[in-house]
C-alpha cells in the first residue's frame, strides 16, 4: 500500500517524513521557496533526488548518495526542534533539506511541466503536499499575499498544470489520509509558540492562521469528494502511525512542545493568555 499525507502547516509533516525514511520507505515532497520542485528520499536506493523545471521549461534532475542507515535520527530531530540550522555541527546536514546550487540558479519560479514527472512521485511509498498533484497550490496562511490554498480547494482553482485524469486515477489506488487535530488548545499553543515572526499584530495574525489551518480539513474533503477520491481522517493526537504502515518507531509521538520558539523570550509568558483568549473567541 502507498500513502498520501494531506495536511496543513504545523501538522507533523517533518516527523512523518523522518518516520517514513526510518522505516526504509520512500517519500516524495513538493517544495516551494525559490520555486516549486520535487524532492525524493529513497532509503532503498540510498539516494536523495531533486527534480525541477528550469527557465527554458526543461525538467532537470540531480541525485546524491545518502546512507540513511548511518543517520543519527534523534540528533536530527533535536536539531530540527532547535530551528533546523544547517551548520557543520548540526545533524540535519546528514538528512538534507538544502537544495543544489544548480536548482537555485536555474529554477523556473512558475513551472508548467512538473506534472510530466508525477509518475516518479506516485511511485513513492509516501507523498507530502499531495494536493499539488491535483493542481492545487497556494498559501495556507491567509494573511500572506498571494494565492489562497483553501480557496483553491473549495472553488476547484488549479494553479498548476496537471493531467487531472491521471492524477485522480493514481490517487484512487493509494491510501489517502487527511490529518487534523482534535486538541485545539494544544494546536493553538503550538501556533502561538512558533507559527510566525512576532509583530505588533501577532495575536490576530496567528489566530487567523489557526482558523485557516482548522478550515483546511473541510476544504480538502470537498476537493477529494469532487473527484470521488477515497480518503480517511486521522487525528495527529493519536500518535498511532500504523495507519501509514509505519510500525518501526523512532519514539512514540512527535512533541511540538519542546521546539525552540521563534517567539522572543520576553513574550513567551503571554502564550497561555493568548491561547485562553483564542479558545474563548474561537471555541
Amino acid at each position: 500500500m502507498r500513502y498520501s499525507y494531506f495536511s496543513t502547516d504545523r501538522s507533523g509533516r517533518t516527523h512523518y517524513l523522518f518516520k517514513s525514511v526510518y522505516n526504509n520507505q520512500s517519500v516524495a515532497r513538493v517544495k516551494g521557496g525559490c520555486g516549486l520542485y520535487i524532492m525524493i528520499y529513497n532509503p532503498v536506493r540510498e539516494s536523495i533526488e531533486w527534480y525541477w523545471e528550469n527557465k527554458y521549461n526543461k525538467i532537470k534532475h540531480v541525485s546524491e548518495h545518502r546512507n540513511y542507515k548511518d543517520i543519527d535520527w534523534i540528533s536530527v530531530i533535536d536539531d530540527m526542534k532547535k530551528g533546523g540550522n544547517f551548520c557543520d555541527t548540526c545533524k540535519t546536514k546528514d538528512f538534507s533539506f538544502t537544495t543544489p546550487n544548480l536548482l537555485q540558479n536555474t529554477i523556473n519560479p512558475h513551472p508548467n511541466n512538473l506534472h510530466k514527472i508525477y509518475d516518479k512521485i506516485f511511485a513513492c511509498d509516501h507523498i507530502l503536499f499531495p494536493e499539488t498533484l491535483l493542481g492545487y497550490y497556494g498559501y495556507s496562511k491567509p494573511d500572506r499575499q498571494g494565492l489562497s490554498l483553501n480557496d483553491a480547494l473549495i472553488n476547484d482553482i488549479r494553479h498548476l498544470g496537471v493531467d487531472i485524469d491521471y492524477s485522480v486515477d493514481r490517487f484512487k489506488k493509494r491510501k489517502n489520509v487527511i490529518v487534523y487535530k482534535k486538541n485545539i488548545r494544544h494546536m493553538a499553543r503550538s501556533w502561538f509558540m512558533g507559527g510566525g515572526e512576532y509583530n505588533k499584530n501577532y495575536y490576530d495574525m496567528i489566530s487567523c492562521r489557526i482558523n485557516a489551518a482548522r478550515k483546511f480539513t473541510t476544504c480538502m474533503q470537498v476537493a477529494l469528494d469532487r473527484y470521488k477520491i477515497p480518503y480517511e481522517m486521522w487525528s495527529l493526537d493519536s500518535g498511532d502511525y500504523s495507519i501509514f504502515g509505519l510500525d518501526k518507531k523512532i519514539f512514540e509521538t512527535y512533541q511540538s512542545d519542546n521546539i525552540v520558539s521563534k517567539l522572543p523570550k520576553k513574550f513567551v509568558h503571554m502564550v497561555d493568555d493568548w491561547v485562553d483568549r483564542y479558545m474563548s473567541e474561537y471555541p
